[in-house]
Parts: structure tokens; sequence; C-alpha cells
């Protein structure tokens, strides 16, 4: 009775948190993916240059890395409300400053503020040490249908703004509203109980260390394609962050009081998470820049669909039924079957979507199929990550370690986009050879392939959750299905 008296008062007042940490997503998802249609709008009338439009895109991901590892590890050690506060002023700021700007620098400033702004991981960090099991899982699962729809809805509300004839800067004005909304659940949210909370000193040089070779490896990725592998500067930035990795490896084993730390967390769950977001950057990003070029191709190369930008965003909307009944599936599943049957269920159909995308796109309609499929089952693996990553993080330690899940998924997805861009270079007729799209799509299925042997073998047959409130008091209640 003790037990259950102090279980219900933990997990009080978390209505609040739970909506903090579904906007924030949501948030994010807006940020990342309605910018990208407004690029040539955004060239043309500030003047700006190919590499200054891609310092743009790229300033929020250089911030968000070098934030990440330092504010997450600051809440965990001093609340995660105090430091959410002071971010989502902080991208109040950036997104005022983005909206009124007339040049590249304001631009870069702001979207660099939205970047050092994320606040998803501190409010998962906000929510384990009030969560049970359960919940942990079924708000894992709704935040991965939510992402699931607003990724589309993100691009596509971008292509209206140029459609409609709207002002470039709506998109800042948008995300303003949506942080205001973001400040005021913050402010009425609880902060993290002291006892949750990680008794150690800060490892400064732990997050300045992580922030600066995952900084230097995203620059050598993003600037090989434009610059050549070969170029100083890209070489440059790819010895500069390995060894700073090396040096941050070796200091984060020696120190007592590290950054990251996988102490008393199950290792192989939480590694096999991580595997999923890997997973999804990479063959996401090929799908969304592929598909849309092959949609757009003229109908004079033989094979194209002579799309508008706007028409073949459509075609994301598929995502939206897909991500729904993948929800029913992954719930059920992961319920019924556990997360190894589920990740190699559906990245095994997720392989023939693929192909599919390879060898059956010879009308619009096939698209939209692929579209649906690919929602229903590949992110149906991102969704059994996240359940897998947000289950085995400890009470000190959750907005670290979705902290490092977000980082995971940054440097996952600059690498396809880099590879794909290099790859789809038009032939000498003017247009991409069908046979690069094949080619593409193949690759990616043969991805999936390797991560999906890699998943029958190594990942867990069962959710392990040690540290949720229902679960923590008791040491054998370790292992819970998801409801």
């Amino acid at each position: 009775m003790t037990q259950s008296r102090s279980v219900d008062a933990r997990t009080g007042r978390i209505t609040s948190i739970v909506a903090l940490l579904l906007l924030s997503g949501i948030t994010l998802d807006i940020q990342w993916g309605s910018l990208s249609p407004l690029i040539g709008t955004i060239a043309t009338e500030s003047g700006l240059s190919g590499s200054e439009i891609g310092w743009v895109l790229n300033a929020m991901m250089v911030g968000s890395s070098i934030s990440i590892g330092l504010t997450a590890r600051m809440g965990d050690i001093y609340g995660h409300r105090k430091v959410v506060i002071v971010l989502i002023v902080l991208a109040l700021m950036g997104c005022a400053i983005g909206a009124t700007a007339t040049g590249f620098w304001p631009l870069v400033a702001g979207r660099f503020l939205l970047g050092v702004a994320v606040a998803l991981p501190l409010s998962w960090g906000l929510l384990r040490p009030r969560a049970t099991a359960r919940q942990i899982r079924l708000v894992s699962l709704a935040l991965s249908l939510l992402l699931s729809i607003f990724t589309p809805l993100a691009l596509v509300i971008g292509g209206l703004i140029v459609k409609l004839g709207l002002p470039w800067q709506s998109v800042f004005w948008v995300s303003f509203a949506l942080y205001a909304v973001l400040l005021l659940l913050a402010l009425i949210s609880p902060e993290t109980p002291v006892a949750a909370r990680a008794v150690v000193r800060l490892d400064w040089f732990g997050a300045l260390g992580l922030g600066v070779w995952v900084i230097a490896l995203l620059i050598g990725i993003s600037e090989g394609p434009g610059r050549g592998w070969t170029s100083p500067i890209v070489l440059g930035s790819f010895v500069v962050s390995a060894v700073v990795l090396a040096v941050w490896i070796t200091q984060q084993r020696r120190t007592q009081e590290p950054l990251v730390s996988f102490r008393n967390m199950d290792l192989r769950q939480t590694l096999v998470g991580f595997s999923g977001i890997v997973l999804i950057s990479i063959v996401g990003q090929g799908m969304f820049i592929a598909m849309p070029a092959l949609l757009q191709t003229p109908t004079s190369s033989g094979f194209g669909h002579g799309l508008s930008a706007l028409d073949s965003s459509y075609v994301l909307l598929a995502m939206i039924p897909g991500a729904a009944l993948g929800y029913v599936w992954t719930r059920w599943g992961l319920n019924h079957l556990g997360p190894k049957i589920v990740l190699v269920v559906s990245g095994s159909i997720g392989i023939v979507v693929f192909l599919g995308l390879a060898f059956a796109h010879d009308a619009v309609w096939m698209a939209y199929v692929w579209t649906f499929l690919y929602s229903l089952t590949i992110l149906s693996c991102l969704t059994t990550a996240y359940t897998l990553v947000a289950s085995a993080g400890r009470q000190d330690n959750m907005a670290t370690t979705i902290g490092m899940q977000n980082i995971v998924q940054f440097v996952g997805s600059t690498v396809p986009v880099a590879i794909v861009l290099n790859a789809l270079a038009p032939g000498a007729d003017g247009f991409i050879p069908e046979a690069t799209f094949v080619r593409i799509f193949v690759a990616l299925a043969l991805v999936v392939a390797v991560f999906v042997i890699g998943w029958a073998l190594l990942a867990p047959k069962h959710i392990t959750d040690r540290h949720a409130v229902d679960t923590e008091t008791d040491p054998t209640k370790v292992s819970v299905a998801a409801d």
C-alpha cells in the first residue's frame, strides 16, 4: 500500500509534462521540414548564394550539436524545468530574429538559436521520474505517431506558403506561436524531484568535446559533395573530428563523472534502439530526397511524372494513414510479440517497399502506395527504437540519453543527404537517369536488410524498464510488456 501511494504521488501532474514533450517534438519537426520548400524564395529575396543557404539550413543542426550534451546534462543535474524555460526563451528570440531577418547572418543566428533550444530531451527528463513503465511506452508511441504525421505536414506547409504567396517569414512566426505555448506549459509543469537528479559535477569537457567532434564531422560530410572529399576543409574536418572523438572517448572512460554513462542500464536495449534511429535517418532522408526528384522529373524523360515541387510533396501525406495503422500494429506487436519480432517483421516488409520504389514507379499512385507502406513498416521500427531507448534511460540521465539519441539522428541523416545529392547528377540529356533512382532505392533496401539481420541476432525479446516509478523499487519487476 505504501509503495502504491508513493507511485501515485510521483505520477501526479504529468499532463502538462506530456503535452510539453509532445509539442516539443511537433515544433522540432516543423522547424526542420517547413523551411526546405522555401529555400528558393529565401535565396531570391535575401540575395543568398547556394553555400549561404546551406549554412542557414545547417545552423540549426550546429546549434543543436553544441547545446544538446551540455543542456541535457545541466537538466539532469540542476532540474530540467529551469533549463527548458531558458531554452524556450532563446527559441523565441531565434524565431523573432529569423522572422525579421533581411540578410545572411541574422538568418543564421536565428536558426542557430533554434538549434540551441531543442527542448525534447529535457521534456523526457521531466517525465521520467514521474511516469510508470506503461506511461513511458504510451508516450513513446504517441510521440512517434505525431512525428510521422507532422513530418509530411511540415513540408506541405512550406510548399503552401510559397503557392499562396505568403512571406517566407511566416514559418518563423508559426514556430514563435508554438514556443509561446511551450513556455506556458513549462511554467505550469512541476520541476524534477531532487531525488531523481544526478548528484555529480557537470562534465564541461565532455559536453563541449561532444559538440566539437560532432560539428566537425557534420561539416566534413556536408561540405564533401560541394568542395570534394579530398579538399583541405573536408579532410581537416574529418581529422579534427577523429582526434577529438578519440580524446573524448578516453576522457569519458577515465572520468568518474562522465557525461555519457550507461551504468545500470540495459546496454543492448539502448544500442538496438539507437540503431533504429540510425536506420530511419539513413533511409528516410534518402527516400525524401530521391522520391520527389523522381516525381518531378519531366515526362519527356520517359519515366518521370513532371510534378511540381508542391504536388510531389502531397505524396508524403500518405504517411499519415500509414502512421495511424502503424501505431496500432506497433502497440499490439510490442505487447504480444516483443520488440525483436516487430523490428524484424517491419524491417523485412520495408525491404519490399524500397524494392517497389526501385522497380514499380510507372504511375504516381504507386508512389502513394509505397509511401503508405513505408510509414506502416519502417516508421514502426522507429517507434520501437524510441520505446527501447526511453525505457532504458535512468531517472538521473534521461535527458542525456535522449540527447545522445538526437545526436545519432543528426549524424545519421547527414550522410545520406550528402551521398544521395551527389548521386542525383543529370546525364547528358539533362535528366537524372532512371538507373540512378533504381540504384539509390536498391541501396536503401540493402541497408534495411543489414539492420534486419542485426536485429534478428541482437534485438531483445522483451522491453526492460528498470527505472520507472512502478518498477524501480522492486528489482524483480524489470521486464514490463507494452500496454
